[in-house]
């Protein structure tokens, strides 16, 4: 009888700490749906109303929550028509931006984790203006720097808010709208900078439990 409570105990103790073992990192795809703002540059803000930005990446954890992942985001903007009194500006700018990306993830209970990552890429701009006969096109270095937040709703798949600020290696200037300047602004150019906030999910690359039966 001693031996079978004993057996019993030592179950116990293994289940317990089987339960508050936190979960490891796995191979997971993210996607984020973020809404930028600009900073730092008053014409951009004129001119310019935010449509969102879309950001998908894959990610693989490489060591200690440490991990390594590549992704894409588009980024659109909606350019309004009066800013400049009579001349009309009506049209649109788009960003397309590769990147590599590092993450530091760590669980902080079983069904929530949060992550803080940076990512480095190339960014391709697009403006589409009416005072402009064609497209005119810029691209420049890309960097960033996000933290977010996830909590479960399955083993799989998370949910989560993100914050961040990215910036490109390129300025917003009056030649991109085929203008010698901004009418009526002593302004003349400004680097791109956007504060952002996000709602995104996380889904790993792993069956779940009851699949695996």
């Amino acid at each position: 009888m001693r031996v079978s409570g004993v057996l019993v105990l030592l179950a116990l103790g293994v289940q317990a700490q089987a339960q508050g073992r936190l979960p490891d990192q796995k191979p997971t795809l993210q996607g984020t749906l973020v809404l930028p703002a600009q900073m730092g540059n008053k014409i951009f803000g004129r001119l310019t109303a935010p449509l969102g930005e879309l950001d998908l990446s894959v990610q693989f954890p490489i060591w200690k929550g440490l991990g390594l992942g590549v992704g894409g985001k588009a980024m659109g903007w909606e350019l309004k028509k009066n800013t400049f009194s009579q001349l009309n500006t009506q049209g649109d700018a788009g960003r397309l931006t590769y990147y590599a990306k590092v993450q530091y993830a760590r669980y902080t209970g079983p069904n929530a984790f949060y992550e803080l990552n940076a990512k480095v890429g190339n960014s391709r701009w697009k403006w589409d203006c009416a005072t402009c006969e064609q497209d005119v096109l810029q691209q420049g270095l890309h960097w960033s720097a996000t933290g977010g937040y996830y909590v479960h709703a399955s083993e799989n798949l998370a949910f989560g808010v993100t914050v961040g600020y990215e910036t490109d290696a390129a300025k917003f200037t009056p030649e991109l709208l085929c203008l010698e300047d901004f009418p009526g602004y002593v302004e003349r150019s400004g680097p791109y900078n956007f504060f952002c906030v996000g709602l995104g999910f996380s889904t790993r690359f792993e069956k779940s439990t009851e699949e695996r039966w």
